[in-house]
């Protein structure tokens, strides 16, 4: 929610963007100096992308950096008609998708076997969600990368580039129809503002509704974002961007029910179908909330520069559905009603100097100083009443949530919902007052908040020789991290590697970094006051070595390498439900182990054709654990062994098809936990397809496409404990105006 202090400070900003616009109208001079820290669509030949930011913070040959990096375009996100990012970067065969994301319709990402709690968004730490709308590109990054983004897990992170003002104006429009009632608009409007080009624009957004497969399901999204570049100088430059968000939808919990209490030895899946449904007929979730980013770029001749960066995050959850894991012998399931409300801010202040191409003896360096500052608040109410305890049904009179058997259905309402028996309202004051009488079965946490910051200082040299076929990449850094209720930790994180070119076309590289996360705290409950446990942090190692390669007049371009990443420190729950008092409630323990090679490969034999091959064997798993039964099992979310492959051809008269085929090999663990290895997702495939017409109408540049996701309607858990979506069709018209 905005905030009154945030409105009046992020309107001042506005309003200073305005007025600095004003002044640079009547000036004549129109020659500006590209930065170094951006991408542009020179950068792309369709699927494949030649350059990247998210190695070293400035714009590089993918070829000269020892960093496992894969580009998703613009083009491959437009052929395939993906609306977030989480649908686009899956088509990577090292990155799946882990349940839970539908509450908060958060993004999260299991890569190289972990998984990935950070994503930025032009570099920064972002907490919101995303829409294809804004989107220009998005840069995945191979294990761990604390050198230059600070706190980020062992397996990688996702780095989302956003689409920026053009110097040419040229507008967009598209229209999009398809299964369950879907109903899309977006936009793409850019260009000067100004005679001179000095001050540019863009807004994109979008607005889109639909029903869902799930009975009970539905959403409503707008999004909008407003972006601006002022060259105020020959050597300054200031780039604006704000995003607003909103959508409302019904939320299934991820977890598909299943027979026993989690640790029961006859704990199973239930053989529900791929339609099932926990939505309840009053379910309704609401996500809102803004960002924005502002950078001042600062040349210093042709080789030295220094940006500036501000950035906040403000988001709100408020939910409310059912919660609940477990059916009982009869295979009926008692479901919980629930209230969640989440508020959550984040602010980043960075701070970059970058000198490039400064010679010592017979050598060229590209320096990168750097601080950052990152500020985050947040908290978590929750409200909820049992329907599986007798004591709160006898106070409420009735179950909060009608009981029902998964099976048969018996007990659900005629259109496939579950009946709540209570408003959201009653939900959340019944809970507080059951909770305040002491009637078992009542939670009612109003939500304490939490703050973390981190500041950080940061190194880092490219080092050029041997006629830059050697390319060397070094980096520190150092954080201190403070958060409620914990002790300061700090830490240093190094990275080294370096790309050699052995022969024209082929670089051999090899990759030394390090991660680092701090643990979050637990409350024991069991003693009188409670006892708030510490733990120092999680920490993650990791090696690459391999090959990039660029050959056949370029036509043929990729990676294959090995990799071996190690995270310790893990913070683990005690596993048992109720622990002993001369037990604790949780404890840091043991080594996650991944290891495994990966090939990515692009070739584009004609301009017309091309193609995408990317595979990766991976054996992730459990190496050492305090934890009965935890050792040697596997990572969850994690396939053995995965591929991709991606195809696009055009016709000379406009038309154009192709397609994706992804396929993961089983077993497919859902959890990493001990009496929990029975949730296994196997083997399964998964195809996308899409065809369409490019034309010219009514003197406008035209298309339309066909897509169908899920082609073969195919069923299996494509994240955690939560099926996919079954074959949907859509169609989309778009439109340069």
């Amino acid at each position: 929610m905005i905030t009154s202090p945030s409105n009046r400070w992020l309107t001042g900003i506005l309003a200073l963007v305005s007025l600095t616009s004003l002044s640079l109208f009547g000036q004549d001079d129109d020659t500006f100096n590209l930065d170094p820290f951006s991408v542009y669509e020179d950068d792309n030949k369709g699927y494949a992308a030649t350059n990247s930011i998210s190695a070293t913070r400035i714009n590089t040959a993918i070829k000269d950096v020892p960093v496992p990096i894969n580009i998703i375009t613009a083009d491959f996100i437009k052929d395939f008609a993906y609306t977030k990012v989480e649908d686009a970067v899956v088509a990577d065969a090292t990155v799946t998708r882990v349940g839970r994301n539908e509450g908060q319709f958060a993004e999260n990402f299991v890569i190289r076997g972990f998984r990935s709690s950070l994503n930025l968004r032009n570099r920064i730490p972002y907490r919101g969600f995303t829409d294809a709308s804004m989107v220009e590109r998005i840069e995945i990054v191979k294990g761990p990368a604390a050198v230059l983004y600070g706190l980020s897990d062992p397996g990688g992170l996702v780095n989302i580039i956003t689409k920026r003002p053009l110097a040419v104006r040229q507008s967009n429009i598209e229209l999009r129809a398809g299964s369950e009632s879907f109903a899309r608009v977006q936009w793409d409007t850019t260009g000067p503002l100004d005679d001179a080009g000095k001050f540019l624009f863009r807004v994109t957004g979008s607005y889109e509704s639909a029903d869902a497969q799930r009975a009970g399901g539905w959403h409503k999204q707008t999004f909008i974002t407003p972006a601006f570049t002022i060259h105020a100088t020959e050597t300054t430059k200031i780039d604006f961007e704000y995003s607003y968000q909103q959508r409302d939808h019904t939320f299934m919990r991820p977890r598909n029910p299943f027979v026993g209490n989690g640790f029961a030895p006859n704990d199973a899946w239930q053989p529900v179908d791929q339609d099932y449904s926990t939505i309840t007929d009053r379910d309704e979730t609401e996500n809102s909330g803004w960002s924005y980013q502002i950078d001042l770029t600062q040349s210093f001749g042709e080789n030295m520069f220094l940006r500036l960066t501000a950035s906040e995050t403000d988001r709100f959850t408020d939910m409310f559905n059912v919660v609940g894991c477990c059916t009982d012998a009869n295979d009926v399931f008692t479901p919980i009603s629930n209230v969640e409300i989440l508020n959550n801010d984040n602010k980043n202040y960075y701070a970059d100097f970058t000198a490039t191409d400064i010679e010592i003896a017979n050598t060229r360096h590209t320096f990168l100083l750097g601080a950052q500052r990152d500020e985050s608040t947040g908290a978590t109410g929750v409200y909820r009443m049992n329907g599986g305890s007798a004591a709160l049904r006898a106070a409420l009179g009735r179950y909060p949530v009608t009981p029902y058997n998964v099976l048969t259905g018996a007990g659900r309402n005629p259109d496939g919902t579950v009946q709540m028996n209570v408003t959201r309202a009653e939900a959340e004051a019944l809970a507080s007052r059951f909770r305040a009488e002491g009637v078992a079965g009542a939670t009612a946490n109003p939500g304490n908040p939490s703050t973390q910051k981190a500041t950080s200082f940061f190194v880092m040299d490219q080092i050029r020789a041997i006629d830059d076929k050697l390319n060397v990449l070094v980096g520190a850094r150092r954080d201190k991290i403070e958060s409620t209720g914990q002790d300061e930790a700090t830490n240093t994180s190094i990275q080294a590697g370096f790309t050699y070119e052995i022969t024209p076309g082929i670089n051999f590289y090899t990759l030394y970094s390090e991660s680092f996360v701090p643990n979050g705290d637990r409350t024991d409950n069991r003693v009188d006051p409670p006892l708030v446990l510490t733990f120092s942090p999680s920490q993650g190692e990791g090696t690459d070595i391999g090959f990039k390669f660029e050959l056949i007049e370029n036509k043929l371009s990729g990676s294959v390498a090995y990799f071996n990443i190690d995270r310790t420190n893990i913070l683990q729950n005690n596993p048992l439900p109720e622990p002993p008092i001369d037990e604790p409630i949780a404890f840091l323990s043991g080594l996650e182990n991944s290891q495994g090679v990966e090939l990515q490969m692009f070739y584009t034999p004609t301009d017309n054709t091309q193609f995408i091959f990317s595979y990766a064997h991976t054996d992730a798993e459990i190496k050492e654990s305090l934890v009965d039964g935890s050792v040697g099992l596997k990572l969850l979310q994690t396939a053995p062994d995965a591929f991709s492959v991606t195809g696009r051809h055009t016709f000379d008269n406009g038309f154009f098809f192709g397609g994706n085929v992804l396929h993961r090999r089983g077993p497919i663990h859902q959890f990493s936990i001990p009496r929990r290895e029975w949730a296994i997702q196997d083997t399964y495939t998964r195809t996308d397809l899409f065809a369409g017409y490019n034309t010219e109408f009514w003197g406008r540049n035209q298309y339309f496409r066909l897509n169908i996701s899920n082609a073969s309607d195919g069923t299996f858990y494509d994240r955690t404990e939560t099926y996919a979506v079954g074959r949907q069709v859509f169609f989309t018209w778009g439109m340069d105006i």
